[in-house]
């Protein structure tokens, strides 16, 4: 267990105005335990169909599985969701088809073929390799592309005609953007836009048009389920998106483990009861997912993946679903009920728009979110839609609460199967995009760019709208581009007085006390800061930053979030030791300095997870962006991003004997010699690989010499307001 690393000695809030305010007394908190249970939204009757539409036919079924494999992290884990499906196989009611697109240098089993290929997937014990009928070799595929999409769809409905049809698609999603980026070629987009100057995306409004154009072309009148087995597509815009298409949706609002969905299970339910309909089927992938996963139910499977990624290969089923499960998120959402949300989501848009826009900032900085794919730092725009609005309810406006009741009310109804790990106790299996203003003005998570791509949410929902309201001052009826200046609801002057040091040297034994005051009407987040100072190159090394408790927490849903309080000003006082932190990799070579940075204000500090950035090298070479993940002192999981960078669609990899992570160090140049700005920027550290022994996080003692000491008070826009002091460390 990683011990508490800024101990809060004295959190009082003080009325700024009043001298004669009464001062509560000093406070040692700790968070109290959070209650996170995984949770389940009941499904509706199947036979109640509000929509008028016809349920689906007790006939047969055409599964099409959209495998992008094109990827070094992805393609061993989606070529073994085929062989999943093959323990199965087709039947007389149930045909599988599936579309491949392998990678060049990475897994390299089963032949090591590249490209593209087309199989009926047949039944088949063997989990090492495809032994399916190969119908087609089509080369290299762009499976990024929509016209590639809609030629799969197009033959597989041409080729094996069914009542009812499921179109799953598998690789890196980023969320309303969409994903299924294809590196080879390694090119922009077609479209111009900023979300694909790195490469080619599926994007949303292209995936959609797409299925369409597959639709017509095969006389498809509705898919009964479409599926992403990818990260992030459980947003109300890619359900909009999808809603013409198909009755059901499923989709995850989080990144999504290396296993992906447990298709033997629920293809193997599907073949014995193709009489089930998509609602049966959806809520049955949500049910089976991860604890079912041949991977982890097979010992001989579960003995080479546990020893992959936790090495060891005597973990047991239930450990390893545990493990698996923590933060996941998977659910499952009836199309028919897209339109009332959408109508429940624009009466609250009018509610908001009327309303106080800080408490609306506030409800957004503080609601559970999901995976960035557009920052390293900064707050995430992924908010749970249902989590945002129980939020809300603090507003005590009662046209906002009749609003949010509506809402809540309609997304029971959208949403008919959720599952949620312990680690995301605010999910309640629908986000909606809710940037600061920072990622508002930006060109690939801008207005421009969200209204374009997400065009059929723009189109039938008032939410962009409100965005452009909240943001620009734009009419909320009015359908035009926003220009202008951007005002940014939740920001806030905030004051960090000037530090007071009980000591400014102290030994390496000691402590010092650091006190100050905040001041400020709009505080979401107040931050303790190290760094050490290196007078040869006048930088500072970023060596450790974490939350500072507030004393009073509020909880919505089981997630804890700071209560500043009323009076406008936060006297602060913690004690400093000087220790900071390392990673063993437990190969011998000792422990190496890393910054632990937060990812969560927690219910308690020891239950609060940490990351650690840098850059991820295959045995092969191949490198990407990463992002460890570190709970109570063990390595939780491995996010990689789909380039050089964070802004990218993130995947949950298994490491590998012999892959390496490089840390990244933070630094900060301060040019005191000169008028120039400060300057942030990192450097490679120390290069960490991967063995046999777990990963786990250790107490370094802090070397002698200059250390920086700060407070950083973050406002309801994610805008940062610091005061910092020295202190010398001797031996």
């Amino acid at each position: 267990m990683r011990p508490s690393r800024f101990l809060i000695l004295l959190v009082t809030l003080v009325l700024l105005l009043s001298a004669c305010a009464d001062e509560p007394p000093a406070i040692e908190p700790t968070r109290p335990a959070a209650n996170n249970p995984t949770t389940a939204v009941e499904a509706p009757d199947a036979a109640a169909d509000p929509s008028g539409d016809e349920p689906a036919e007790a006939g047969s079924w055409l599964i099409m599985l959209y495998g992008n494999a094109d990827d070094e992290i992805l393609e061993q884990d989606i070529f073994t969701d085929i062989n999943e499906a093959e323990l199965v196989g087709s039947s007389e009611m149930v045909t599988i088809v599936a579309q491949l697109d392998r990678y060049d240098g990475a897994f390299d089993g089963d032949g090591d073929w590249t490209g593209t290929k087309r199989f009926l997937i047949t039944q088949d014990d063997d989990l090492e390799a495809i032994g399916s009928e190969e119908l087609e070799d089509l080369g290299e595929s762009d499976m990024a592309e929509g016209e590639t999409l809609t030629d799969f769809v197009v033959w597989a409905a041409d080729s094996y005609p069914a009542d009812n049809y499921v179109l799953i698609l598998s690789d890196h999603g980023m969320g309303w953007p969409g994903g299924w980026n294809d590196p080879d070629p390694p090119e922009p987009g077609p479209d111009g836009l900023a979300l694909t100057v790195d490469g080619d995306l599926l994007l949303l409004n292209e995936m959609s048009a797409a299925i369409g154009a597959a639709r017509d072309i095969a006389g498809i009148d509705q898919f009964e389920l479409i599926g992403f087995d990818a990260c992030l597509m459980g947003h109300i815009e890619v359900l909009a998106a999808m809603a013409p298409h198909t009755r059901y949706v499923v989709a995850s609002q989080e990144v999504e483990p290396a296993v992906g969905w447990a298709y033997a299970a629920f293809l193997g339910e599907l073949s014995d009861n193709p009489a089930m309909d998509g609602a049966e089927l959806s809520e049955t992938i949500v049910a089976t997912y991860i604890d079912q996963d041949q991977r982890i139910v097979d010992d001989e499977a579960r003995a080479a993946f546990a020893e992959e990624t936790f090495g060891t290969d005597e973990a047991s089923a239930e450990d390893v679903a545990a493990e698996l499960g923590i933060d996941i998120t998977l659910s499952a959402y009836d199309t028919a009920m897209v339109p009332d949300l959408l109508a429940t989501l624009d009466v609250l848009a009018y509610a908001l728009n009327d309303a106080d826009q800080y408490a609306v900032a506030e409800a957004r900085t503080y609601a559970q979110s999901f995976e960035n794919v557009f920052s390293e730092d900064g707050p995430s725009p992924y908010i749970d839609l249902g989590h945002f609005a129980e939020l809300l309810h603090d507003m005590d406006d009662e046209s906002v609460s009749a609003a949010v009741d509506a809402l809540l009310a309609a997304l029971g109804e959208t949403v008919i199967a959720e599952r949620h790990g312990d680690d995301r106790p605010g999910a309640t299996g629908l986000s909606i995009y809710f940037p600061d203003s920072e990622l508002y003005e930006g060109e690939a998570s801008g207005a421009d760019a969200y209204a374009t791509v997400s065009d059929n949410f723009a189109i039938d929902s008032l939410w962009e709208n409100y965005l452009n309201s909240h943001y620009f001052g734009a009419d909320l009826g009015a359908d035009v581009t926003p220009s202008g200046s951007i005002d940014a609801p939740g920001a806030s002057e905030i004051t960090v007085a000037e530090l007071e040091l009980s000591a400014d040297e102290i030994n390496i034994a000691d402590t010092v006390i650091v006190s100050t005051e905040v001041s400020g009407e709009y505080i979401g987040f107040i931050y303790a800061f190290v760094g050490y100072y290196n007078p040869e190159d006048d930088t500072i090394l970023i060596a450790d930053s974490d939350y500072i408790d507030a004393g009073e927490s509020r909880e919505v849903g089981g997630v804890f979030y700071p209560d500043w309080g009323d009076e406008g000003g936060v006297l602060i006082e913690y004690e400093w030791e000087p220790i900071i932190y390392g990673i063993d990799d437990g190969v011998g070579d000792g422990v190496s300095f890393a910054l632990l940075a937060p990812e969560d204000y927690g219910a308690a500090d020891d239950s609060a997870t940490y990351s650690v950035d840098g850059m991820y090298t295959f045995a092969s070479g191949e490198q990407r962006y990463a992002r460890l993940s570190f709970k109570d002192g063990e390595l939780l999981k491995i996010v990689a991003f789909s380039g050089q960078s964070a802004q990218g669609a993130p995947r949950v990899i298994a490491a590998r004997s012999g892959d390496s992570f490089t840390i990244y160090d933070q630094y900060i140049l301060l040019n005191s010699d000169s008028d120039d700005p400060e300057e942030y920027y990192q450097e490679e550290g120390a290069t960490l690989t991967f063995g046999d022994e777990p990963w786990s996080v250790e107490v370094l003692t802090a070397p002698t010499g200059d250390y920086v000491l700060g407070i950083q008070a973050e406002d309801l826009d994610g805008n940062l307001y610091e005061a910092y002091t020295s202190v010398f460390v001797n031996e």
